[in-house]
């Protein structure tokens, strides 16, 4: 039996398949579409995350047509075309993945001034790269039914894992390091002594490695599986991990992203308690989140990009770590003369929101580091919000 009673295990697998496909569909929609409405987030960094929801809801869309059909049981064409699918869109969500950690690594430590300008070798990358795996995996005849989907069969073990889980450790390696550099190179500037609230260095710390981590999460299972399945064993549980999980890594990083970005989420938020407002409730919060939502940093394209400014020791002097961790956009920008004004059109770490849109500054600087070295700051600046409302 299944992990739903009452149902075989290979049903429950179809259900959780469908419903994966579905939530990734919606998810990734949702996101292109705030990216659509919202045009205060059309930036670098939103620009690579838009290309990932793309290409995974592109990837997710046919899939589902051809599980409802039942179609790619019999082979041929649609067979076929499941297997392109699956091999070509995943691989090109991880190179996206890939990409979103180079940016913001770019961005942060090496203070990129022009990340649009990698754009067109992401492109090539992501959506080129897939290609190899695709035609050698029918070139060599590999593709069969696999029990809810085509692709390459159980006996070519060694073709799975070439083509698609070993390409898939790499990624995932390569996008942790980088990651990893990024964390502490901001570790470093948030600890040294220039703030006091170390519970938004702690939230701006994980919206750097999140989306990592579910990425990991969404495919661990399935290699796991793989690797299990290549010893001649296939345990139920895992076969379910494998299926919803890596399905639905569409849906877990729009989740991801939404949560990361505070435009986003009060968007949505004021849109679906409009429809409660009708009968009288949470009328305050949807008002609330409506107001800020109108509140916005008129000039977010700029926090996209970067001046590189003089260290010390490795470490920033008269430059601020700006990181709109709403999308994990993330520059440094030079601000020799800050003030109460400048703070108010920033989001997280200087400031500490009041339930009626005001705020407080929450940096301070040291009056013995000023003959050396000017307020280093970390700012997690919402490319969405301004004028101190969140």
């Amino acid at each position: 039996m299944g992990l739903l009673d009452g149902i075989p295990a290979n049903e429950t697998s179809l259900v959780l398949l469908l419903f994966a496909d579905f939530t990734s569909m919606l998810g990734c929609l949702a996101v292109l579409i705030g990216f659509w409405r919202l045009k205060l987030l059309r930036n670098h960094v939103t620009k690579v995350i838009a290309c990932f929801c793309a290409t995974s809801f592109c990837k997710d869309f046919p899939s589902t047509i051809l599980t409802l059909t039942n179609t790619a049981v019999n082979g041929g064409f649609p067979c076929y075309l499941y297997a392109i699918v699956i091999t070509y869109g995943s691989f090109a969500c991880w190179l996206w993945t890939l990409c979103l950690a180079i940016s913001i690594y770019m961005l942060i430590v090496k203070r990129e001034p022009e990340p649009e300008r990698f754009e067109k070798y992401y492109y090539l990358l992501c959506w080129g790269i897939p290609i190899i795996s695709t035609i050698v995996m029918l070139s060599k005849n590999t593709v069969q039914f696999v029990g809810n989907w085509c692709w390459i069969g159980g006996s070519f073990t060694g073709y799975r894992f070439g083509l698609f889980y070993g390409p898939f450790l790499f990624i995932w390696a390569i996008s942790a390091v980088l990651v990893g550099l990024t964390s502490r190179y901001t570790y470093v500037v948030i600890h040294n002594g220039v703030s006091d609230n170390k519970e938004k260095h702690l939230t701006y710390q994980f919206k750097l490695v999140n989306y990592i981590i579910v990425f990991l999460v969404c495919w661990m299972f399935a290699v796991v599986n793989r690797i299990v399945n290549g010893l001649n064993m296939f345990p139920p549980a895992l076969n379910i991990l494998h299926t919803y999980l890596s399905v639905s890594h569409g849906f877990w990083a729009s989740v991801t992203f939404i949560y990361n970005n505070p435009l986003m989420w009060r968007y949505f938020g004021a849109k679906i308690l409009t429809v409660f407002t009708f009968f009288g409730f949470f009328t305050d919060v949807q008002k609330k989140l409506e107001k800020n939502k109108n509140n916005n940093n008129p000039s977010p394209y700029s926090s996209s990009r970067g001046t590189s400014g003089k260290t010390m020791g490795g470490h920033p002097t008269d430059n601020d770590v700006q990181c709109s961790s709403d999308m994990e956009q993330c520059s440094l920008e030079r601000h020799p003369n800050m003030n109460q004004q400048n703070l108010n059109n920033n989001y997280g770490l200087q400031q500490n929101y009041n339930d009626e849109g005001s705020s407080s500054s929450s940096l301070s600087s040291s009056d013995d580091d000023k003959q050396t070295v000017e307020m280093q700051n970390i700012q997690i600046s919402s490319s969405t919000n301004g004028q101190g409302n969140n």
